[in-house]
């Protein structure tokens, strides 16, 4: 499978391109650090039309929802897959003030991603929220095995597609 992955570069877009690459896959990495920016919006939904399933982690003010909403529509009635990696403070009540501008630009990727389900059946779009997460070297569940856990959820019967997932650290597993 053909996969972009915007933000390829760091954290969470890095684990993901480094465990889907071991599986076999094809990686088209979009990162500012290799000279691409997802406020080109037009420019990286052409990256990303020949792909397969889309990973839009990088946020930059709005273009994460912008770039989702173009290559969504570019995509319309295809049999492929769009993953936005929202975050958990789009679902929470309250946030802490300097939090706030990032909670209303998840939350309007969320939105957008619900309104875009309910009109097409193809893409497949899922709306995947991390918890605490070390991407930045402040605490939180390592990312390494945070996108293991990502990818073993979506690893399941053919039959089944995921809408949301929100998945964090516990301080137990549960013995099932």
């Amino acid at each position: 499978m053909k996969i972009a992955i915007t933000g390829h570069k760091k954290g969470i877009g890095q684990a993901f391109a480094k465990q889907l690459e071991q599986r076999g896959h094809t990686i088209v990495g979009i990162s500012r650090s290799e000279g691409e920016n997802i406020r080109r919006v037009k420019h990286t939904a052409g990256l990303i039309e020949s792909c397969d399933l889309f990973i839009n982690n990088a946020i930059s003010q709005y273009a994460q929802t912008e770039l989702f909403f173009e290559v969504w529509q570019r995509w319309k009635g295809q049999r492929k897959w769009i993953w936005n990696i929202g975050s958990i403070v789009s679902i929470l009540p309250k946030v802490p003030e300097e939090q706030a501008e990032y909670r209303i630009q998840k939350v309007a990727l969320d939105e957008s991603s619900k309104q875009l389900q309910n009109l097409s059946s193809w893409p497949k779009i899922t709306v995947i929220r991390p918890g605490h997460i070390n991407t930045q070297g402040r605490g939180g569940a390592d990312v390494d095995v945070w996108v293991k856990s990502v990818l073993n959820a979506f690893n399941t019967d053919k039959e089944i597609h995921i809408t949301e997932l929100s998945i964090g650290p516990i301080d137990q597993r549960i013995p099932i």
